[in-house]
């Protein structure tokens, strides 16, 4: 594909001359109308992209930077993390339901290790939940093992709920008086540092520049394929020639840009209008008629 043209000079500038060029089409009416209505097409699929392009920009450019963690904050948030994390699924876990892991535990030394795990657990977590995550990388690691642990803490209270003291791991309503109060305290706060994370995570993920175009790559080399057939769909006849570099003097007498000039002097009327509508950021409405 030949390069992309870009028309020289300012928004009014191109418009004033892309005005005189559809003049000089209209001499063809049935040609310039077919033209017209495929530049319309393209220029609307353009400017959806090219509006699409720029929105995350906007958003980043208006949104306060994200501050920059130290390496030892880092490790300190991880380290609660992790003290946190595992205390509260060994709080969870030594009053979970019988099998051949426990079957011989003692109950008082469950029930003892499970609140020794859960006094760690909440002032801990609760600490987490109050500093500020880290970074992105942070997030997705404490979103991910705050969720998965959650679920198990989860798991152990719906057991334990179920079951209550009727299995034969020997526990006494006295036990799960203290334990279900603490796990389930435990549990809304690893929920609440998964959803901390998760909000970190998704408002880096929404703030980093990105084009979110509306059209697949396939559509843009098509919007460019389009483009270049409507610059060379029309030949000038030696009358449009005459008529197109005659308006052009008319423009640099008016004090239109030398530069924009030169340019158009290059090009063919059906030409430039055909880069213009491919620009998608000046509006053609009021210059190249509406099918």
């Amino acid at each position: 594909m030949k390069p992309v043209v870009r028309l020289s000079g300012d928004d009014e500038t191109v418009t004033a001359v892309a005005n005189e060029a559809v003049e000089v089409l209209r001499a063809q009416p049935q040609a310039a109308s077919a033209l017209f209505s495929r530049l319309w097409n393209l220029h609307q699929r353009r400017r959806r992209f090219v509006s699409a392009s720029a929105a995350p920009a906007i958003a980043t450019a208006s949104a306060p930077p994200r501050a920059q963690s130290s390496a030892g904050y880092l490790a300190v948030w991880g380290t609660l993390l992790g003290i946190g994390l595992t205390a509260a699924l060994t709080s969870a876990v030594m009053l979970g339901p019988s099998d051949r892991k426990n079957a011989f535990t003692d109950p008082e030394l469950a029930v003892s290790t499970a609140f020794v795990a859960g006094v760690i657990a909440i002032p801990v977590l609760l600490v987490v939940l109050l500093l500020r995550v880290p970074d992105v990388r942070s997030a997705r690691i404490g979103e991910a093992s705050s969720a998965l642990v959650g679920l198990l803490c989860v798991a152990m209270l719906a057991i334990r709920l179920v079951l209550g003291t009727g299995d034969d791991r020997g526990f006494t309503p006295e036990d799960l008086a203290i334990w279900l109060p603490m796990t389930t305290a435990i549990t809304l706060l690893i929920a609440g540092v998964a959803i901390r994370s998760d909000r970190v995570r998704r408002q880096d993920a929404a703030l980093t520049p990105r084009v979110r175009a509306s059209v697949d790559p396939g559509d843009l080399r098509q919007m460019r394929r389009d483009a270049e057939w409507a610059a060379s769909s029309s030949s000038p006849t030696p009358s449009d020639k005459a008529e197109w570099s005659r308006r052009l003097d008319t423009l640099a007498s008016a004090g239109i840009d030398a530069t924009t000039i030169a340019q158009a002097r290059t090009l063919a009327p059906a030409a430039w209008v055909a880069w213009l509508a491919y620009d998608g950021e000046i509006d053609i409405a009021g210059v190249i008629p509406r099918p």
